[in-house]
């Protein structure tokens, strides 16, 4: 039948039943559209961030270390993306991690962070954001756990929600050690003098923090989160189970290749704690036990990361997460005769880092050449946030999407008073104010730093650029130390905020 032979009733019903359609079809639509709105809206990237301890890079086994075990550190490797070249910018303390976890926290430069010994005016101090209070003011649930290293008021600013929180220094022996640590959880209460109350774990510490992590993802999230898991191991005391520590007798352990039995000289803090936790000269019977254990407790560790990873799956978000693993700083174990990270060596300088999650490329690696205190900067960018002002550091987002391959063409890096970094691709320069010495390192031929090369008059035009190329980062991190007037001009870096001291005790739980 055609249009024109239908009846005047016949019309108006067709014309009804057509304008019927499209009005609930255009409901549809906006259902759809309302619903895509509700989702790019609610629907944010959660955050994962692991840091381990005195974590070297050439300790990962996917990053070419076969003699040691880390499956699930690995997997993050193998499905997503590796930088091998990130670096703790230095530190103002022997105890390097805590100014690390500062520039972490901060995103800004060793100087400048506001919670260390440098001198900023209150106006600046108070306008620098942290990493966690970031996610927060920006409607994600923060869930912290395992070390933090910055002061109480610092973790209540930036975190929601915490459990089995180491707050400062390290799991020392006479304390408990690795399997009997005092850790404490946040309460908050308006009756209780502080919100943190302490308790002693009957487990290894790597334990207690993944089990913190399992519970929080078993929770009903009803908003985004950005988790914050900071494991204590591998810093000592090395201990781990003795089915992980049966795996590495130091027996089939190789000594490293640039093994000493002592530093050539003494490059500042050569009697430090780290320094003095074996004889020296150091044995190779020592240095091999001391690698085995430090290794037991890295798998160990993977273990426990496995374990934070599984339950991530199991709660449906691991889609939509933003993994993030590194480590504060790397460690000597034996190298250069040394045993600690108070030394500007790649190996204490350097730190795996591994990124997976939405957008992230699968299976790529890039130099990177940028510091731990971009982590803040990244996180944030990549899940979609405003970078707070009071941020110094850049984002590696260029890296990720394939833009460039490294940020830096240079790195500074600085311990004490004692020394000074500069690394480029192809060389790195070390300068010890106090002695007036030079080290520089052709890092393409001379990859574990065994030949120094100061003394060749071919390279002395090299130095100079070097030189002078350090003195100009010296300026952008605030540096305060003077090569000709090293003690005066670093007096202001010897005493440490006392806000960042922890309490004389915590109400026991």
């Amino acid at each position: 039948m055609k249009h024109t032979d239908l009846t005047d009733a016949q019309r108006a019903s067709t014309y009804i039943t057509m304008r019927n359609k499209l009005s609930i079809a255009a409901l549809i639509c906006l259902g759809f559209l309302y619903s895509a709105s509700v989702l790019a809206n609610t629907d944010k990237t959660n955050v994962l961030f692991i840091l381990t301890d005195d974590q070297a890079y050439d300790t990962v086994h996917a990053f070419g270390n076969d003699r040691i075990s880390t499956p699930n550190i690995d997997a993050l490797a193998h499905n997503g993306m590796s930088f091998t070249h990130v670096f703790n910018q230095g530190s103002w303390s022997g105890a390097v991690c805590s100014p690390s976890r500062r520039m972490i926290n901060t995103g800004r430069h060793l100087y400048q962070t506001g919670r260390g010994p440098e001198k900023l005016d209150a106006k600046t101090k108070d306008s620098i954001k942290l990493m966690g209070e970031t996610f927060k003011d920006n409607g994600y649930h923060t869930f912290m756990t395992g070390k933090w290293h910055l002061s109480e008021q610092d973790w209540e600013t930036s975190f929601s929600e915490g459990q089995a929180i180491f707050m400062h220094g390290m799991a020392h022996l006479h304390k408990g050690g690795q399997f009997n640590t005092e850790f404490v959880d946040y309460v908050p209460s308006k009756s209780n003098q502080t919100n943190f109350r302490a308790y002693k774990a009957q487990k290894h510490t790597s334990e207690v923090i993944a089990d913190a992590a399992v519970d929080f993802l078993k929770h009903k999230q009803e908003k985004p989160f950005m988790m914050y898991v900071g494991f204590l191991a591998p810093h000592d005391p090395r201990q781990a189970p003795q089915s992980y520590m049966g795996k590495y007798p130091g027996d089939t352990i190789d000594l490293p290749a640039n093994f000493l039995p002592t530093h050539p000289f003494n490059q500042g803090d050569f009697y430090i704690r780290d320094e003095i936790l074996e004889n020296n000269p150091r044995t190779p019977y020592a240095v091999k036990k001391a690698i085995g254990e430090y290794y037991a407790m890295i798998e160990h560790t993977d273990a426990q990361i496995g374990r934070v990873l599984e339950a991530l799956k199991n709660s449906g978000q691991l889609d939509n997460t933003l993994i993030v693993f590194t480590a504060d700083h790397g460690l000597s174990v034996g190298k250069h005769g040394l045993l600690g990270k108070q030394n500007q060596y790649d190996h204490s300088i350097r730190a795996p880092f591994i990124m997976q999650g939405p957008n992230v490329p699968v299976g790529k690696s890039a130099t990177g050449m940028f510091y731990l205190n971009s982590v803040f900067p990244s996180i944030v960018d990549m899940a979609g946030l405003e970078i707070p002002k009071s941020v110094q550091a850049p984002s590696i987002a260029p890296l990720v999407r394939g833009e460039k391959d490294k940020i830096y063409s240079s790195i500074y890096g600085s311990y004490r008073h004692f020394q000074r970094m500069l690394r480029t691709d192809d060389y790195k320069l070390i300068y010890y104010p106090m002695l007036k010495k030079t080290q520089l390192f052709d890092m393409h031929k001379d990859p574990l730093e065994m030949v120094n090369l100061a003394n060749k008059p071919e390279h002395k035009m090299r130095i100079k650029k070097m030189m002078e190329k350090l003195e100009e980062w010296k300026k952008v991190v605030n540096d305060p130390l003077d090569n000709n007037d090293v003690i005066n001009s670093y007096r202001t870096m010897s005493g440490v905020n006392d806000s960042n001291k922890r309490p004389k005790a915590w109400p026991a739980l």
